[in-house]
């Protein structure tokens, strides 16, 4: 988003915030932006064109909420007080908001009669920018990762970094079970349970490739083979993360070292397959 003189100049003493409330809102504002652009009318209504020479139509593009918005909303969400958006919205708590978004986010787009292709990059975009600069003023700080589309507090610089890493050094199935393990961390509403899940899921792509991992994160250094490995299972290990006996290590800040986990394991696995790739010439 462009920076106007005051920001540019430093000259910013405060930062907007909002309550529960304002959010809510200035979220029914730009959900009418989006609504009156018709980005939600392939998600609600599907694609329907005009058979020439007749009075009839045909649908081309069913609708992505099927079997109907009511009933998606309803059993994703487990409540039918939430479609329409307009009927309920000043009812919805922290939960379902953040979740309506999630779901708008993945089926915004439009239809492009011209070349006949469903298109939704853009409007993702879009969307994540506009909903970003109200979500960012909202207690501490959120925002919706704009490639994976899942709302979560406001990362760090490095942090955001691994978020937006698109996997171009990975084989395909790894950035897929990186993105599962991600997405399943970093949502707003995840517990300790789903977190060590997902901690779980880094840790194995780690196990499937043991013996390489030791060779080629020591391969610049002259140092024994066996010192990350100690490192990278020992906390798997050693604290109740993947086994769960009596001489595990379960008494400790688990919300503090599982941040630490994920980035570790995140860091990792990333090195891990660039340095892969720059000293062998395997093609994924």
């Amino acid at each position: 988003m462009k920076k106007y003189y005051a920001e540019r100049h430093g000259l910013l003493t405060k930062q907007l915030q909002i309550d529960f409330d304002e959010l809510l809102q200035y979220f029914g504002q730009v959900y009418k932006y989006f609504c009156d652009k018709e980005y939600f009318e392939v998600a609600t209504r599907g694609v329907w064109r005009q058979i020439p020479y007749t009075q009839d139509s045909e649908q081309i593009l069913p609708p992505s909420l099927l079997p109907s918005p009511e009933v998606y909303f309803a059993t994703c969400l487990q409540d039918k007080e939430v479609w329409p958006i307009w009927q309920y919205l000043e009812e919805y708590d922290e939960q379902t908001l953040f979740s309506v978004i999630e779901i708008l986010y993945d089926h915004i787009g439009v239809y492009n009669y011209e070349t006949d292709q469903f298109e939704n990059e853009a409007q993702k975009e879009e969307f994540a920018e506009q909903i970003n600069n109200i979500l960012r003023a909202y207690k501490e700080g959120y925002y919706l990762e704009p490639t994976n589309g899942f709302i979560m507090q406001i990362p760090n610089g490095a942090l955001r970094e691994q978020l937006e890493y698109d996997g171009s050094d990975l084989p395909d199935s790894v950035y897929e079970q990186l993105a599962t393990a991600t997405e399943m961390y970093y949502r707003f509403d995840a517990n300790l349970e789903q977190k060590k899940k997902a901690i779980n899921i880094l840790a194995d792509i780690l196990e499937s490739e043991r013996e390489e991992v030791k060779d080629t994160l020591n391969a610049e250094y002259e140092v024994p083979k066996n010192e990350h490995d100690k490192l990278i299972f020992g906390i798997v290990n050693g604290y109740n993360i993947r086994h769960n006996r009596a001489d595990q290590k379960n008494d400790y800040s688990k919300e503090i070292w599982y941040d630490w986990m994920m980035q570790y394991y995140t860091s990792v696995i990333i090195a891990f397959y660039k340095l892969k790739n720059k000293y062998t010439d395997i093609d994924f």
